[in-house]
């Protein structure tokens, strides 16, 4: 009988640890991980992690770094919380700048399919390289300027 309420006892054990194992990511984690794959230069593994429009931002990233896997960083993310509401989370922490203080960060994260993912990069806009901005419209071109003549 002992040997029966043990071996049933250990049973529930493993199951909870199990369950707990496969349990996916919350917000807070899923910001870790991803900021981790970031300064790792592990543009890929971030992609999981992140929406389209989080993914052009990567896709940024990994453009300037022209697949130069030798600079890492580490960025410590302090104070990081989450507001969550339904399936959507505001995430705000502190990241250390160059000279050592303390630089207020957002990242917006969207619940997709039961999975936390980065949806917005805040500072981060996308912009085609055909559209004018306001106050483009207003740029001289040397061809405009009628009273100077290159040679």
């Amino acid at each position: 009988m002992r040997f029966l309420i043990f071996f049933c006892a250990l049973l529930l054990l493993q199951i909870s640890a199990y369950c707990r194992f496969r349990q996916k990511p919350g917000p807070e984690e899923v910001v870790r991980r991803w900021q981790d794959y970031i300064d790792r230069n592990k543009f890929d593994s971030a992609r999981i992690y992140s929406t389209e429009l989080a993914r052009s931002y990567i896709d940024f990233l990994d453009a300037i770094t022209q697949g130069d896997t030798t600079e890492i960083t580490q960025t410590t993310l302090y104070e990081l919380g989450c507001d969550i509401r339904g399936d959507s989370a505001i995430c705000h922490f502190l990241i250390e700048g160059e000279m050592g203080e303390k630089i207020p960060d957002t990242l917006i994260l969207y619940k997709i399919k039961g999975r936390w993912l980065v949806h917005h990069v805040e500072g981060f806009t996308v912009i085609p390289v055909d559209t004018l901005q306001p106050g483009d419209e207003d740029i001289l071109f040397p061809g405009d300027s009628s009273d100077v003549e290159f040679e």
